[in-house]
């Protein structure tokens, strides 16, 4: 059989079709009509690619009707609508003057849909989704083709799905995969549109290609990118030319470079600071480990909201919004609670003196969770988090953390937690001996933390991640939201950039853990609260290192003599 092979200059022209290809959007199609043979050639570039048991398991339809296409605008008008208030100011604004979509600027749409098989296919005995993944394959195939042939494509994805096959009237078992609007345009862009509004940065190959396998302990479960240092002379040019003395305002200083250098501008924002509190229960606590009784976990939630604890206080005082997450207490809330958030992975983690505290798979859940949470405070406009924790035995789970990350005999971690002294704090010690002896001291991170920790230290961990990932200001607080972020930083090392270590706790093994992570924090008023408090009363700080970076004069604008 001969075997099609191609050249040197195909694969070239091939490259070009790729790296020019474009989502074009409705002001730039023309009227021209999409003749039958070029609309055939681009659906039999879907029709002939090979899918998964060769099952082809797609349907188009094309909708040349005005009537039929103005019903499908105005829902993707109702979404996009519904859309907007979902980003920060800034994108709020860019997001509303984009043109999206062009269904009835192009001359016709073509929706493109899934169509399950009745029977069993080849290929989807396991991965059932293989199917759907099929039709994806087949769209880009058709895009490719369509670019081939100077043909423009958009791919509106502001739809309800539900609502479009109702309109185009599809079978129920039918899944829409992606509504296209297709013809003629007057120019392709030299570069995305949305790289050209500057709505994101293109991902670096480096980033997303991992070889032969995730190294063990660093699961790419985030990718947490390194702050450009690029800005550095020119804040720490702004900053020694202030009207001051050089380094008169001491930890202010460092702390306006880091966020300048977070923010990567000469003027930083903070938008709409938040404390996110998350809660869970521990199983240890039945070896007796906490001072006081497991159901001061639920009732110190019930107590945050209603605004009486001491980080409502603080963040009252402060302007700081305040959330609070059930993670895992071992109680059900009633419904209707305002203010509260549910991401329970269950009623309280596993006493891990005798089993894994947790599975891997609700550990990855909690991480998730935590990632999620932050990622809805972040499109409602935050920049700046911070976060607090509540559960009755976590300074214990804290503790076993410290201990294997860093690598620390138990004795030099464990502490008073809720006021544990005496016989009690040696026999908290102990309890954390045994349970190290019983499982070991692992190397994979994900594997110390599913052992020892706590939903709720989990939930925060991948909180800080995903908050480092967009690019937010992280205030890390006492001994147990450390913790978390020790696990963070082993996971992804570069999270510690965007992270400002608010105050040394009078947990004992606080201390330790900032020298470990080779840190100073911001204050160190003796503290040992938790609930984010530390965070809360450290805020002023970061406000007061901003508004001198904005607001302070210049020897130069001032018309100051400086020393030189």
């Amino acid at each position: 059989m001969d075997q099609r092979l191609f050249g040197a200059e195909e694969v070239k022209i091939l490259e070009d079709i790729i790296l020019h290809r474009r989502d074009v959007r409705g002001n730039r199609f023309l009227n021209t009509p999409v003749p039958d043979d070029v609309l055939e050639k681009i659906l039999l570039a879907a029709l002939n690619g090979p899918s998964v048991g060769f099952s082809q398991p797609w349907e188009f339809v094309v909708i040349k009707e005005a009537a039929t296409r103005k019903i499908i605008r105005d829902s993707f008008d109702s979404e996009n609508t519904r859309a907007t208030p979902l980003f920060d100011e800034e994108k709020s604004k860019k997001y509303a003057g984009m043109k999206l979509e062009g269904i009835l600027e192009s001359p016709l749409n073509l929706a493109v849909f899934y169509k399950p098989s009745k029977g069993v296919v080849l290929g989807q005995t396991s991965m059932k989704e293989v199917g759907l993944y099929s039709v994806v394959c087949a769209i880009q195939n058709m895009w490719l083709m369509a670019r081939a042939l100077n043909v423009g494509i958009g791919w509106v994805s502001i739809l309800d799905p539900e609502k479009v096959k109702r309109i185009l009237s599809a079978p129920a078992e039918n899944q829409l995969v992606a509504y296209l609007c297709l013809g003629y345009v007057t120019e392709f862009l030299d570069k995305p549109e949305l790289e050209i509004l500057e709505w994101d940065k293109k991902k670096i190959l480096s980033n997303v290609m991992i070889k032969e396998k995730y190294e063990s302990g660093k699961e790419k479960i985030f990718c947490v990118q390194p702050v450009s240092r690029a800005l550095a002379p020119a804040l720490q040019h702004k900053i020694d030319f202030k009207t001051k003395p050089l380094g008169a305002l001491g930890k202010l200083e460092q702390l306006a470079l880091q966020i300048g250098l977070i923010q990567n501008t000469l003027q930083p924002v903070l938008k709409k600071p938040v404390l996110v509190v998350f809660a869970g229960d521990h199983g240890i606590v039945a070896e007796g480990v906490s001072a006081y009784p497991q159901e001061v976990t639920y009732q110190m939630v019930m107590n945050f909201l209603g605004g009486g604890a001491a980080i409502n206080v603080f963040c009252r005082q402060n302007g700081i919004d305040f959330n609070i997450v059930d993670a895992g207490v071992n109680y059900d809330f009633p419904n209707g609670l305002a203010g509260l958030t549910r991401y329970k992975i269950g009623r309280g983690t596993r006493n891990f003196l005798h089993e894994a505290a947790m599975t891997m798979e609700e550990a990855r859940e909690a991480l998730q969770c935590g990632a999620r949470i932050v990622t809805e405070l972040n499109t409602q406009g935050s920049n700046i988090i911070g976060f607090g924790e509540m559960g009755i035995g976590n300074t214990t789970s804290a503790s076993a953390l410290m201990s294997l990350i860093c690598k620390i005999p138990p004795a030099e971690c464990v502490g008073n937690g809720t006021g544990v002294t005496g016989d009690g704090l040696k026999k908290k010690i102990s309890v954390l001996e045994k349970a190290i002896a019983k499982h070991g001291r692992p190397e994979d991170t994900l594997t110390i933390l599913s052992t020892f920790g706590g939903f709720e230290i989990a939930q925060m961990c991948g909180a800080m991640l995903r908050a480092a990932e967009l690019g937010m200001i992280i205030l890390v607080d006492g001994f147990i939201s450390t913790s978390a972020f020790l696990v963070a930083h082993a996971l992804q090392p570069a999270v510690k950039d965007y992270a400002v270590f608010c105050h040394q706790s009078g947990e004992q093994g606080h201390k330790r853990m900032l020298e470990y992570l080779k840190v100073t924090p911001l204050l160190n008023l003796d503290m040992r609260l938790g609930e984010g408090t530390g965070a809360a009363i450290s805020y002023p700080m970061v406000k007061s290192a901003v508004a001198f970076l904005n607001e302070m004069s210049s020897f130069e604008n001032a018309g100051v003599s400086n020393k030189e």
